[in-house]
């Protein structure tokens, strides 16, 4: 059951990482970045009842460099520091009322975003996207949490 788990979740990143690919483009026009990959694996980080190690946040990471096609170990370097993030925090998370997590995750979507614009795009470096990125990560995640609470079949599945 662990390998049907593991592939259900490869299956789900390919899934998210193409809706995040086909998005990007029609969102970098109003210079607005939403890592939807790191997101999906950040939520599953945190929704998840046994704490993912670095290793396998790395394996995951390495892997969406792959399918992506980006800087090889940039995603892995990335998703490492956010399941360190998560796991060390996840007792304190749960004192945290929806809003502060949505921000959280929002600014820890705004890092990514800062991160990926510094690698690769060192000389055309945009405050403008990293402030716009900001505000719209924040409400997609509060957007998220609304879905969760409305319809809560939806976030009451184990992972």
């Amino acid at each position: 059951t662990m390998i049907i788990s593991y592939i259900k979740k490869i299956i789900l990143i390919i899934l998210v990482s193409y809706v995040d690919y086909k998005i990007s483009n029609g969102l970098s026009k109003i210079y607005v970045m939403l890592p939807l990959t790191f997101l999906a694996y950040s939520f599953f980080l945190y929704k998840s009842d046994k704490n993912i190690g670095p290793l396998e946040s790395f394996v995951t990471g390495l892997f969406i460099d792959l399918i992506t096609n980006s800087y090889f170990g940039h995603n892995a370097i990335l998703f490492c520091f956010a399941s360190y993030l998560i796991n060390t925090y996840s007792n304190t998370f749960k004192l945290f009322s929806y809003l502060q997590i949505c921000i959280f995750f929002g600014a820890c979507a705004t890092a990514y975003v800062g991160f990926s614009q510094i690698i690769l795009n060192l000389y055309n470096f945009s405050y403008l996207t990293l402030f716009l990125s900001a505000i719209f990560n924040i409400m997609f995640c509060i957007f998220v949490a609304f879905l969760s609470i409305y319809f809560p079949s939806i976030s009451s599945r184990k992972i």
